[in-house]
């Protein structure tokens, strides 16, 4: 037996819900080991990769950009690996709506990118201005030290990285919520964990409280744009967007020069 609310959104999906005890428990728990399963399958694929390099001579010194750019590649096919299974395993499909964009999902990939963009930049510089400098992730500062790094990285975070994140965070982890508890609290709590997971891969300069912010706010856009289109390409292709337009600055400001 399930007590919702009434409110709904254009699709029937219901706004908020109660479903059972038993159901409830289920999503939350099904939420949180397959995160931490995804990401420790990621775990071993990197460190599986940063010691096949190692074997045959790729060390650190050696290749630093190949030793940076193959490990994070093989992180995230780990975590496409882990949550393809569990989709499999699990029967979960029906969570996850994915299909080639229509016309007006193209439109909003394109509105929502620009909006993504401007809100995270406006977060940003709010953040900044309460002396909240953001940390950088590890791919950020191996960058820095070989710009080249961040132009290899545009096809990783187009093809692997967005859609990982994506098919674990917005289509699973989100569905599981929404199954149990409504579209509002599920977009709050994937984009919380999404948020938080990011808090690992943070180095020491900056802010990571501001860092973690700033992905929880873009974990609630990217969820927001998931529900309203019903459709996983969307955020993905904003996600990756964003990302790229992220590397391409930091390469353009690294390098000192032009593309």
């Amino acid at each position: 037996m399930t007590a919702a609310s009434d409110d709904s959104v254009e699709d029937g999906k219901q706004l908020f819900r109660i479903e059972s005890t038993g159901h409830r428990l289920e999503s939350i728990t099904h939420s949180f080991l397959l995160v931490v399963v995804a990401f420790l399958v990621a775990g071993l694929a990197s460190q599986g990769g940063t010691s096949l390099l190692q074997s045959v001579g790729l060390t650190e010194e050696a290749t630093p950009v190949v030793s940076q750019l193959v490990p994070m590649s093989l992180h995230f096919v780990g975590l496409l690996v882990a949550v393809a299974v569990y989709v499999d395993l699990q029967d979960a499909r029906s969570l996850v709506s994915i299909r080639r964009p229509n016309l007006r999902e193209v439109g909003w990939m394109v509105g929502g990118f620009v909006g993504f963009a401007a809100a995270l930049a406006g977060f940003d510089a709010l953040l900044s201005q309460l002396g909240y400098a953001p940390a950088d992730n590890v791919s950020v500062e191996a960058g820095r030290e070989h710009p080249r790094l961040f132009l290899y990285l545009i096809p990783v975070v187009v093809l692997l990285n967005a859609p990982a994140e994506e098919l674990l965070f917005r289509g699973v982890v989100q569905g599981l919520f929404r199954r149990a508890y409504g579209v509002v609290p599920a977009i709050l709590a994937a984009a919380a964990i999404f948020g938080l997971i990011h808090y690992v891969a943070l180095v020491d300069s900056g802010s990571r409280l501001a860092y973690v912010a700033i992905a929880v706010v873009s974990g609630l856009l990217l969820g927001a744009l998931y529900e309203y289109t019903d459709n996983l390409v969307v955020p993905i292709a904003v996600h990756a967007c964003w990302n790229v337009l992220v590397y391409l600055s930091l390469y353009v400001r690294t390098a000192g020069n032009p593309l």
